[in-house]
C-alpha cells in the first residue's frame, strides 16, 4: 500500500481517496529513489499531490536529507530555478504553512552550507517568498560555508543585491513600522494604515472620525490580517505633511503593474495584454482600491488580479439528480461565492459567463451581477440528463471561444469551471458517451492551434458535488488521463463537503475557493507558447 502511494505521488496521479484505504506509512522511504512520497512529489513539482500529502500529515521535516545531499523539500524548492508556471513558490508557501523548518536546527547540517533563505535569494525568488521565509523564522544573518565556491561564507543578507531584496529580509515588525512611518497624511480625516505583513502591497482605510467609521476600518483590517488595526494618534507626529496617501497609492499601482507584467510575460499572454493595455490598468486600479470598495475582502489582490486575466465561465449541473439532498443549494451558494471572487477586481462589463447543462442560455447569464446570479440560480430547475460534454461544446465553447476566434475577438484566455454531480448520460438518441467530454476538450485545443493559439489559452476545471460513485470514477479517469494534463484540472475535494465544513468561516472559505480556481493556472505543465 505504501509503495502504491509513493508511485502515485511520483507520477502526479495521487488522489484524496488513495489515502483513505488500509493503513500505510505516509512517510514511507523508497530505497531506489532515496526519498519519501512528499519528497518525490516535490522533486517532480506535482502541486496537487504535495497538497494532498500535507493535508494527510506527511511531515515536511521528517527527514532533512529526503532528497539526497542534505536537501529537504523546502531547500530543494528554494534552490530550484523558476519554471514558467512558478509552481515552486506556491509549494514553498505550502510547505511552510505545514511546518517545514525555514531555519535549520544547529544539530541538522544544511546542504553544502546553504539555508533555504540563502538559496531563495541566490535563485532570485520573489520578495513575497523571501518575506514569507523570514516571517516563518528564517535567519538572514546565518553564514554559509567559506569552502563553498558560490557562497564563500556569505549570509542571505550578504547575497542580496537590490534594496528591495534587502528590505524583504528585514523582520516583519521593521518592515511594518517603516511603511507606516513613510505614508499618510491627516487632513480632517484619520488615516488608519495597516500594511501587508508578508506581502508587497499596502492596505489602508481613510475614514471619518466617527465611531461607526472607525469600526468599519478595524473590521476591514481584521478580515485581511487578523490584526486589530487600532488607531494610534501618536502616529501623527511621524506622518510627513508633504507626502499624502495618494502618493503612496501611486507607488503601489506601479508595483502591482510590474508584477502583473511579469505574470503576462511568464505565461506568454502578451497577445491578449500588450504593453499599455487599458484593461490591465483597470484591474490594477480596482485592486489597489479594493480595501475601500470591498472592506470584507480577505484575499490577496495579486491572486485576484492574476485570476482576473482569465475570462471565467461557470458551467453548472442542472440534471435531475441535483435534487438529491442539498446539492442544488450548495451549488447555488458556491456559484455566488466564485462569481464574487472572480469579478472582484474586474470592470463591471467583464464579469462571468454562467451556463447550464440543460437550461436554455438567456441574455442575463452573460456578465450577470451577483443579484442577478442569485435569481438565475433560483429560477433554473433541476431536470434532465447529464450531457456534459455535448453541451460544453454547444453552450460554452461555441459562444465563448469558437465565435470570438472566428471574429478575431478573443480578448482574454478562458477558465471554464465545470460543476457536476453525475457521470455522463443522455437519452437513447444522445451522442453523449463516457469519452465525450475528453473529445470536446481536445477538439477545443485543436481549434485554438488552428488559429495560432496555444491549447492552454482555454483551461478546464472539473469539480464534483455530491457523493455519486459513478461520478467519482468518471472524474478519476479524467484526472489520470495524461493526454489532458496540460489543460484539465480535476479538484481533489468534493465542493459540497468543503463548503459545509468552511461555510461559517468566510475568510477560510474564500481562500480555499481561490486556491481551487487558481489550480488550473498554477498546476499546468509545460509552457504557454
Amino acid at each position: 500500500m505504501s509503495e502504491n502511494i509513493y508511485n502515485r505521488a511520483k507520477n502526479g496521479t495521487l488522489q484524496e481517496d488513495d489515502l483513505k484505504g488500509p493503513k500505510f506509512d505516509i512517510n514511507y522511504f523508497d530505497n531506489e529513489d532515496q526519498t519519501t512520497p512528499l519528497g518525490i512529489a516535490v522533486r517532480n513539482k506535482h502541486f496537487k499531490a504535495v497538497q494532498i500529502l500535507l493535508n494527510h500529515k506527511a511531515d515536511p521535516k521528517a527527514d532533512p536529507d529526503c532528497l539526497g545531499k542534505g536537501l529537504s523539500p523546502l531547500l530543494f524548492l528554494c534552490g530550484s530555478r523558476r519554471t514558467k508556471e512558478n509552481v515552486e513558490e506556491r509549494l514553498i508557501q505550502l510547505l511552510l504553512d505545514h511546518g517545514a523548518k525555514a531555519n535549520p536546527s544547529p544539530d541538522v547540517p544544511f546542504a553544502q552550507g546553504w539555508t533555504p533563505l540563502m538559496k531563495a535569494v541566490h535563485t532570485r525568488k520573489s520578495t513575497d517568498i523571501i518575506k514569507y521565509l523570514v516571517d516563518h523564522g528564517a535567519d538572514p544573518d546565518v553564514k554559509g560555508l567559506k569552502s563553498d565556491k558560490d557562497n564563500k561564507g556569505k549570509s542571505a543578507n550578504d547575497l542580496a543585491k537590490s534594496a528591495e531584496m534587502k528590505n524583504a529580509l528585514r523582520k516583519r515588525s521593521q518592515r511594518l513600522t517603516d511603511r507606516i512611518l513613510e505614508v499618510g497624511k491627516v487632513t480632517g480625516f484619520l488615516l488608519t494604515a495597516v500594511y501587508w505583513v508578508n506581502k508587497n502591497l499596502m492596505v489602508a482605510a481613510a475614514v471619518a472620525v466617527t465611531a461607526g467609521a472607525v469600526m468599519v476600518a478595524k473590521d476591514a483590517i481584521w478580515n485581511r490580517f487578523r490584526m486589530t488595526g487600532s488607531i494610534d494618534k501618536r502616529l501623527k507626529k511621524h506622518i510627513p505633511e508633504d507626502k499624502g496617501f495618494d502618493d503612496a497609492k501611486d507607488e503601489e499601482k506601479q508595483d502591482l503593474t510590474n508584477r502583473m507584467n511579469e505574470v503576462i510575460k511568464e505565461y506568454d499572454l502578451d497577445r491578449f495584454f500588450p504593453k499599455g493595455d487599458p484593461f490591465l490598468g483597470k484591474l490594477v486600479e480596482r485592486a489597489v482600491n479594493l480595501d475601500q470598495t470591498n472592506p470584507s475582502n480577505s484575499l490577496d489582490p495579486k491572486d485576484l488580479t492574476h485570476l482576473a486575466l482569465y475570462q471565467p465561465v461557470l458551467y453548472c449541473d442542472d440534471s435531475g439528480s441535483m435534487k438529491t439532498g442539498e446539492r442544488r443549494d450548495h451549488q447555488n451558494e458556491l456559484v455566488k461565492r466564485i462569481a464574487s471572487i472572480t469579478t472582484r477586481v474586474v470592470p463591471d462589463e467583464n464579469g462571468i459567463e454562467l451556463r447550464f447543462i440543460n437550461a436554455k442560455t438567456t441574455h442575463d447569464m452573460s456578465r450577470p451581477s451577483l443579484e442577478v446570479i442569485d435569481s438565475i440560480m433560483k429560477r433554473v430547475q433541476s431536470n434532465g440528463w447529464t450531457e456534459i460534454g455535448t453541451h460544453l461544446r454547444t453552450k460554452v465553447l461555441e459562444e465563448n471561444v469558437y465565435q470570438p476566434l472566428k471574429n478575431n475577438r478573443l480578448s482574454r484566455p478562458v477558465l471554464i469551471s465545470i460543476i457536476t454531480d453525475g457521470d455522463p448520460s443522455g437519452p437513447g438518441h444522445s451522442p453523449e458517451r463516457d469519452d465525450t467530454l475528453k473529445i470536446v476538450i481536445q477538439e477545443c485545443g485543436e481549434k485554438l492551434k488552428s488559429y495560432g493559439f496555444s491549447e492552454k489559452v482555454v483551461r478546464f476545471q472539473v469539480s464534483q458535488i455530491g457523493d455519486d460513485k459513478k461520478a467519482k470514477k468518471f472524474l478519476k479517469i479524467l484526472d489520470e488521463d495524461l493526454e489532458l494534463k496540460d489543460v484539465l484540472y480535476v479538484t481533489s475535494d468534493r465542493l459540497d463537503t468543503q463548503f459545509k465544513s468552511l461555510h461559517t468561516n468566510g475568510a477560510r472559505l474564500e481562500q480555499w475557493l481561490i486556491e481551487l480556481l487558481m489550480g488550473p493556472i498554477i498546476d499546468a505543465q509545460g509552457s504557454e507558447s
